[in-house]
């Protein structure tokens, strides 16, 4: 399927061939299909994919080699055949993704991972932070609940959903966060994780919360270092010194002008209305 998508104000061109993951959650990213994109991401099925016989940086699996204008990246199985290789530019204009579906369980969600992964590099050029969390719309703005998998983030949102009413799911697994007129906005992607739950649109930021399981629902301020602790842990770190730079300069807005919290929680209202009464100083029970 070779369609133009507008992510985020990302105009990219998308190649890819299965839809176990996409369908009913990219179509609302469609533009016009003679919009001039910046960006394009091909998938390719082949029954062999060449192992590369250039020098590697990297000494493990994933193996990495550096060209002068492009990167390939490519993963072997253990009888040492190539399963999956990326090929792009540096400036990630250019895209080429090759995988055998003979060698994956399942190609269609590493087709989604790798797509999801090459557009996150794409949106961090940009000048997006992709951050590991669960993004909700309330009353217009957007909260985010960041933690490890498997550790409750997208239990928590559901819990604001079904407590508070005007609760709905922006980004599932990987919002975006960008600097805009010094307000820190949010914003979604057709990426977001196996749910594949999110939206096409995007508000303004709030609040961050970073879970952690507990029995006290114990809501309370961060320290600074705490604080860099998580955001670093949790956000896409960029593999250039430039980058670094935007980044940085993100997180100091992040820690500067927006409430951060952390809580002990429980997977239950109680600990909804605790972190909703720390948002909004307000108590509703």
């Amino acid at each position: 399927m070779k369609r133009k998508y507008n992510i985020a104000g990302i105009k990219i061109e998308l190649n890819y061939h299965y839809d176990e993951f996409l369908k009913g959650n990219i179509e609302s990213y469609l533009t016009d299909e003679n919009e001039v994109c910046d960006y394009e991401i091909q998938v390719f099925l082949r029954d062999e994919i060449k192992k590369p016989k250039e020098e590697t940086i990297s000494k493990m699996n994933p193996y990495v080699i550096m060209k002068d204008d492009h990167r390939v990246i490519y993963a072997l199985n253990a009888n040492g055949d190539v399963k999956e290789l990326i090929t792009h530019t540096n400036d990630y204009r250019h895209t080429k993704i090759e995988i055998n579906p003979s060698l994956l369980k399942n190609p269609a969600e590493v087709e989604y991972i790798m797509l999801g992964v090459t557009f996150l590099e794409i949106a961090l050029r940009c000048g997006f932070l992709p951050i590991h969390a669960s993004a909700i719309l309330y009353r217009d703005e957007a909260i985010l609940f960041s933690a490890p998998s498997q550790t409750g983030k997208s239990t928590h949102a559901k819990i604001w959903i079904n407590t508070f009413e005007g609760v709905e799911l922006l980004n599932d697994d990987k919002p975006l966060l960008k600097l805009e007129n010094n307000q820190i906005m949010v914003y979604s992607s057709p990426f977001s994780g196996k749910t594949s739950i999110n939206q096409n649109r995007h508000a303004p930021l709030k609040s961050i919360i970073f879970l952690r399981q507990g029995l006290t629902n114990l809501v309370s301020i961060m320290t600074d270092e705490v604080k860099i602790e998580n955001l670093m842990r949790n956000i896409l770190r960029p593999d250039r010194t430039d980058l670094w730079d935007q980044v940085l300069s993100k997180i100091s807005v992040l820690m500067n002008e927006i409430p951060i919290y952390q809580i002990e929680a429980t997977m239950d209202s109680e600990a909804a209305i605790a972190v909703h009464d720390m948002i909004y100083k307000e108590n509703l029970k």
